[in-house]
């Protein structure tokens, strides 16, 4: 596979399913809304749990779900009357995933996605060794959140996906690595995504003694023509945390797809918002360019969150603006939503 800008290199990973023989995925729990039946073959073999609900009971499910043990749990914001999907997948580990969507879907389209994703979840390690001057620790996976948003009759979709692990230290702190894929998708050879963005945050509500974001990548602007790739190192020690990247940058990428970004923030500590724009193809050999029209934008900043409790909370919001035609530009309404982090419940392997 060719190396590509992070636009390119990185398409479809906004937790798009891959397949392979023998994963094992229960479909004990599983709810179905109505009545339809669904040609679709569910994953056999109890190696979790999954339950999806559709349409009415979508928004029903998301706020009245039970998320007792869960290492993951969902603070929807007041505006949900366009949920249409909610699907949760725990493994055996005590990890979960959720998947929800926002907009007009077809249910077997969804809920294809939804298992192919799950899927997908369940492959991931549960942990990742860091060795560091000769002792290693177990950064742990604790699950992920998918939330989409489709709109202009599903010609246009908007997502974000954010994968949460943390380490502990012997101070009692719990550091988070949350990594995130943003992902602008228009459906139609004529439409363009012209910006991204996506803001975490730690609720005003909280004090910044008990929670704060304390690193995030990218660190600065970039752009024009350029594209960027970096390779993130976590070295934890005694109670100390360092997150270093090697970044790089080119005037030419292979494709001619360049774009830019910037990374601003209210309040050190408090949020910071990640802003991907100026999504275009390069015309020829020279310096003319168009919209990257029909292409996926996606983008992976991540950010470190530092909590002194067994329970960290973040606010995220996301927005993208669509390019139709050059004609005119629509904006998907903001997706908001929060997660409440609890480790408890994860099931740690030791070396």
């Amino acid at each position: 596979m060719k190396w590509k800008p992070l636009m390119a290199v990185l398409l479809g990973l906004l937790m798009v399913g891959v397949t392979a023989a023998g994963t094992n995925i229960s479909t004990e729990g599983a709810k179905e809304s109505d009545n339809d039946t669904l040609d679709i073959e569910l994953l056999p073999t109890p190696m979790g749990k999954m339950m999806y609900f559709y349409g009415d009971d979508a928004v029903k499910a998301l706020t009245e779900m039970d998320h007792k043990n869960l290492t993951l749990r969902i603070v929807p914001s007041h505006g949900l009357s366009q949920v249409t999907f909610v699907g949760v997948y725990r493994d055996t580990n005590g990890r979960v995933y959720y998947y929800i969507v926002e907009g007009p879907v077809k249910k077997e389209t969804v809920l294809r996605d939804f298992i192919k994703n799950a899927k997908h979840f369940s492959q991931r390690p549960t942990c990742r060794k860091i060795s560091v001057m000769g002792r290693t620790r177990d950064w742990t996976d604790i699950g992920a959140v998918t939330w989409k948003k489709a709109s202009i009759g599903s010609t246009m979709e908007m997502g974000v996906t954010a994968e949460f692990s943390y380490v502990s230290t012997t101070s009692g702190m719990t550091y988070y690595l949350v990594e995130i894929h943003q992902s602008g998708n228009p459906k139609r050879s004529d439409i363009a995504v012209d910006e991204m963005t996506v803001d975490v945050s730690v609720p005003t509500r909280i004090p910044l003694s008990e929670i704060w974001i304390s690193k995030w990548l990218p660190k600065m602007d970039g752009g024009p023509k350029k594209y960027y790739s970096y390779t993130s190192t976590i070295n934890v020690e005694g109670n100390l945390l360092s997150y270093s990247a090697s970044a790089s940058t080119s005037e030419e990428t292979n494709d001619g797809v360049t774009f830019r970004w910037k990374v601003k923030s209210r309040e050190i500590g408090r949020n910071v918002e990640f802003v991907h724009y100026d999504f275009v193809k390069r015309i020829g050999s020279g310096r003319l360019s168009r919209p990257a029209y029909g292409i996926i934008l996606d983008a992976n900043p991540s950010v470190i969150v530092v909590s002194k409790r067994n329970t960290a909370r973040l606010s995220f919001e996301a927005q993208a603006k669509f390019n139709v035609a050059n004609w005119m530009i629509i904006p998907t309404d903001t997706l908001k939503f929060g997660v409440e982090v609890n480790p408890k419940g994860v099931r740690e392997y030791k070396s």
